[in-house]
This record gives structure tokens, C-alpha cells and sequence, in this order.
């Protein structure tokens, strides 16, 4: 949790006033005493009206956040759980733990566009069978994904033929308006602009 805290905040100190002032908005939504530090029930309050996975909803979750021990999240933890939301770092789907590091993603679900399954790196080595309609042959690493991504889009993942001008801006992590905070998969785009600034602002 500890690197995902620090990519988080690298993404915060290099953002825009904008950016930065969405973030402490979403601070501000958890933080309803005022007190700058979100309690346990505070957390588990914001993120049952939100809709959030039930498995980000626990106390194990919440300490997993809580990285000083302190009993409440303070600004950078929450800066951690909102790069955490943005970003679509996923719960594994077989032992519904948050993955903090590298895991596998099932292809067969990526390509025909179905709900994004995911499983850690100890559940895939599992010989065991999957909670799960695909099998292990299906699966690869979330760098491998990536990597097949850059050198040819999936099909269901083909950018249109419009112009540049028509295409959305650079994937980023910061749309947090209180409407807005639905999260998806961003797709494949081979006419975004290179000098499209990555952010935390359009996930």
C-alpha cells in the first residue's frame, strides 16, 4: 500500500490547481466532522452510499489504507483510496482480496467486453479450480495485458476513424464531481495526442 500511496501522490503534486482542488473535494465528502482525518465510520458511511465493492467496504480494507496505524486516514491516505477508485485497481476475484501489486486479468472477459475478472498472483498459482466460467489458460499478468495492448488493440477495442480532433483527451485520474465518479474500463487509443498530458483527471 505504501507504492500506491507514493504513485498517488506523485500524481497530486504534479497535477493542476484543478485537479488538486477535485481531490480535496472528495477529502471533504468523507471527512464530515471537519476534523481532517476520516474514521472507520466515516469511510464505511462514504462508501456504502457510493456503491463501491462490498470488499473495499471492510475494516481489513480500511487498515490496509490506514498505513501510519493512526485509526483514521488522514489526507494521503485518502489520496491513496481515491487513486485506489480512480484507477480501477481490482479485488481478486477469487480470494476478494484488494491486490495492491501485479495480478492476472482473464483475456476471454476483456475482449468479448464482459465484467473485468481479475485474480492475484498466489490465486493463479493455486492449482485449484476458479470461482470463475474461463480458465487459467485465459489469464495473463497485468504488464503482459498492457504490453498486447500497445502493439495491437483488441477488437472490441479499435479506435474510430474520425479525426484526432473528435478523439477524447488522455486518460487521467481526477474526474471526482460527486456525478461523475462512476469508473470504466478506458479503451485502446491509437490517435491520442503524444503530448496529452497523463493526469488524475478523466478516468
Amino acid at each position: 500500500m505504501e507504492a500506491l500511496r507514493k504513485v498517488a501522490l506523485a500524481y497530486y503534486n504534479s497535477g493542476t490547481d484543478q485537479e488538486r482542488s477535485l481531490f480535496n473535494q472528495f477529502f471533504q465528502s468523507m471527512d464530515k466532522d471537519g476534523n481532517r482525518r476520516v474514521s472507520y465510520r466515516e469511510f464505511s458511511d462514504f462508501m456504502s452510499q457510493k456503491a463501491h465493492d462490498e470488499n473495499m467496504r471492510t475494516r481489513d480494507f480500511f487498515n490496509q489504507l490506514d498505513i501510519d496505524r493512526s485509526g483514521g486516514l488522514d489526507f494521503n491516505e485518502v489520496l491513496t483510496l481515491y487513486y485506489i477508485l480512480k484507477s480501477g485497481r481490482p479485488i481478486c476475484g477469487q480470494c476478494k482480496i484488494f491486490i495492491t501489486n501485479e495480478y492476472f486479468a482473464c483475456m476471454k472477459c476483456f475482449e468479448t467486453g464482459s465484467a473485468a475478472y481479475s485474480i492475484c498472483l498466489e490465486c493463479f498459482r493455486d492449482e485449484g479450480s476458479l470461482n470463475h466460467n474461463h480458465v487459467r489458460l485465459y489469464f495473463v499478468d497485468n504488464f503482459s495485458l498492457l504490453e498486447s495492448l500497445r502493439k495491437k488493440p483488441l477488437p472490441n477495442h479499435q479506435p474510430s476513424l474520425r479525426s484526432n480532433k473528435s478523439q477524447v483527451a488522455a486518460p487521467s485520474l481526477h474526474s471526482c464531481s460527486e456525478s461523475s465518479s462512476q469508473l470504466g474500463i478506458v479503451t485502446y487509443n491509437h490517435y491520442i495526442p503524444e503530448e496529452g498530458r497523463v493526469s488524475l483527471i478523466n478516468l
